[in-house]
């Protein structure tokens, strides 16, 4: 038997499908088994699915199928062994610069709420292996997690506007890297010379959901090495994916 569900409407042409009520690996690990799934069947109708944390969402064609046909469809899925195979994680390692106040400019408030040296805030940050729970907000936009519990810091009570792509903002215990400069709630506490999404390639996103990523740590002048390296087209990320 397959995992429990809510349906939930998503305007006229999405069904979200709840899988959970915690936000875990376990629970987000079922999301994506299901999204695979349903990828797979090509149900009549179906445009994409889109992973979230607990959830996911069903865009369709509702000249083509309905809503009704549509849970039914899924709830064959989830019942049938096709639901229970394992998304294969992509594995990344990406360099990020902790140095200075334009690049980490809340180590030190992060280090104080927690009671800990900013070196060891950066050692729990990068001893990490953290899971991509999901893409979204700006484009290729990731939500990875999970941090220790001790350097789970609230979000901040009002945001900071225009932080650059690149930043890497940590709060609750998870993690974001900005792929384009937005506002954020979160303190920022490094900056990756890596563009995560760029739009001029064939395959502008460069994580999607499942990836586990490792941050390490890199010097000012490695993230400028790196930054020309990304430049001329001489630098590839540390993974096993095929890019």
């Amino acid at each position: 038997m397959g995992t429990s569900l809510k349906f939930l409407s998503g305007g006229d042409t999405g069904l979200t499908v709840q899988v959970g009520s915690e936000i875990d690996r376990k629970t987000n690990a079922a999301v994506m088994r299901l999204g695979s799934a349903i990828d797979a069947a090509k149900i009549f109708g179906v445009i994409e699915t889109v992973p979230t944390y607990l959830s996911l969402l069903v865009h369709y064609d509702p000249l083509k199928t309905s809503r009704l046909e549509l849970i039914r469809a899924i709830e064959a899925l989830n019942e049938s062994d096709a639901s229970a195979s394992e998304v294969e994680p992509r594995s990344w390692s990406f360099p990020v610069c902790f140095e200075g106040q334009d690049f980490a400019p809340d180590i030190d408030l992060v280090a104080q709420w927690a009671g800990l040296a900013p070196e060891d805030v950066i050692s729990d940050i990068v001893a990490a292996e953290q899971f991509v729970y999901m893409i979204g907000f700006a484009p290729g936009q990731p939500y990875i997690g999970d941090l220790p519990d001790r350097i789970a810091i609230p979000r901040r009570k009002d945001p900071i506007p225009g932080v650059p792509a690149g930043s890497v903002v940590i709060a609750t215990g998870k993690t974001v890297i900005y792929s384009v400069s937005n506002p954020t709630g979160w303190y920022i506490v490094g900056r990756t010379p890596l563009p995560i999404f760029d739009r001029s390639k064939e395959e502008p996103v460069l994580l999607r959901a499942g990836d586990k990523v490792r941050l390490h740590a890199v010097s000012r002048f490695e993230f400028e090495s790196i930054r020309e390296r990304i430049a001329l087209g001489d630098y590839r990320p540390e993974s096993d994916a095929q890019i």
